[in-house]
């Protein structure tokens, strides 16, 4: 089920008088989890075991998933990120389930399937959450050529596409051999999960 949030944002002007004697001084970025030294996302998103080094390089080397995750530090979300195995005949690599409950929580289920392309679906499905908490109209996407309506009712969007691939490509240009380390450590955790014993 896919639910629309908006986001509100405030802005309260002081009179000169009333500022602060530090006025004058440079504006200092707010430090939030997602940036140097930390390099992880905010607590309301859950990882299952083995996404994090990657998580990590992503956050460290493309600022595009940086900002995707100041975002939702930012949001009044809860997310979970987990593996699923794609059953046989489903053609999604991943996907992304909203619920919204009565408070405004926005309740978010990632679902990635094992696939090299890890980092693209990654930023993807994340930008399908932050589409959510901008409150866009997937039905006007779809009257606008922005988005598509899939056969099994999900939506897919050209900023969702857009996202994935921005990240990936950042993540490559930046730092290639960490994120192979990287993936494969993630990949050898995924096996060891999946295998039968």
């Amino acid at each position: 089920m896919w639910t629309l949030s908006t986001v509100f944002t405030s802005i309260f002007l002081a009179a000169p008088a009333l500022l602060p004697p530090d006025v004058g001084a440079p504006p200092t970025a707010r430090v939030t989890p997602c940036d140097a030294p930390a390099f992880s996302l905010p607590p309301t998103v859950n990882l299952e075991d083995g996404f994090e080094p990657i998580i990590r390089s992503m956050l460290e080397h493309s600022p595009t998933f940086r900002q995707q995750c100041r975002v939702l530090a930012a949001s009044h979300v809860s997310a979970t990120v987990r593996y699923a195995l794609r059953a046989p005949g489903v053609a999604s690599r991943a996907r992304a389930i909203f619920h919204e409950r009565s408070s405004g929580l926005l309740i978010a289920n990632i679902e990635i399937g094992v696939s090299p392309d890890l980092i693209e679906l990654l930023g993807h499905e994340f930008e399908h959450l932050i589409e959510q908490l901008d409150g866009v109209d997937l039905q006007r996407l779809v009257r606008q050529g922005q988005a598509v309506r899939m056969p099994d009712g999900a939506f897919e969007t050209k900023r969702a596409i857009a996202a994935g691939q921005r990240v990936m490509g950042e993540v490559v240009d930046n730092a290639p051999d960490t994120m192979r380390r990287a993936s494969g450590s993630l990949w050898r955790i995924v096996r060891r999960a999946l295998t039968p014993r």
